[in-house]
């Protein structure tokens, strides 16, 4: 980890935001913003990486390339190259200027796109809670499914006796599961009536 330039009182541990050029109020409020997003995806599984380059992209008054975020981030250029592609297929970030994803990149190769695009936050935080809600929850819960059926399926091996309190205890799990289910499309719903 890099090490801290403020004081032990205003640092936020671990360090996420390297120190640079900027001004040192900038940096403690680049490195809250950052602690705040990791904290927040932390309950919901999202790695730290993605996270923490969310929040820098967020804290930034401009757009921040590849090469901005990496400079500014306690991670790797790799962990930085993939949470920006996750960000970008949940839609969490865009291209600066772009509209509807559209980014102009004429031709230029991956690595030029990649050292030279710029990027801002989706500030339409509905959007990207219902985009989490269809592409992470939506995909978690058939995985569910799927996990509850071989469940049921490797079950088979307890005897009478001790299948029948694994029964009970798989019935539970599946009513859980049933009711998140009919959650989402009322979730769905509010979100997309929610101004």
């Amino acid at each position: 980890m890099a090490s801290s330039t403020s004081t032990e009182s205003t640092a936020v541990s671990p360090r996420w935001v390297l120190p640079g050029d900027r001004p040192e109020e900038v940096i403690k409020f680049e490195e809250q913003m950052v602690a705040f997003f990791v904290d927040a995806a932390d309950l919901l599984g999202v790695p730290k990486s993605v996270a923490a380059t969310y929040g820098i992209i967020f804290s930034s008054v401009d757009p921040l390339s590849f090469s901005d975020i990496s400079a500014r981030l306690n991670f790797s250029s790799g962990s930085v190259s993939q949470a920006i592609k996750a960000l970008r297929e949940i839609g969490a970030i865009r291209p600066a200027g772009s509209i509807d994803g559209e980014n102009g990149t004429n031709g230029k190769s991956h690595g030029e796109r990649r050292s030279r695009e710029s990027f801002e936050p989706d500030m339409e935080m509905r959007r990207l809670i219902q985009r989490f809600i269809e592409q992470r929850l939506e995909t978690q819960l058939n995985r569910g499914k799927a996990g509850l059926a071989e469940l049921q399926d490797t079950a088979s091996a307890y005897s009478a006796k001790d299948r029948k309190v694994i029964d009970q205890r798989l019935g539970k799990i599946k009513r859980w599961h049933e009711r998140t289910q009919a959650l989402l499309p009322v979730a769905k719903t509010f979100l997309k009536l929610t101004p």
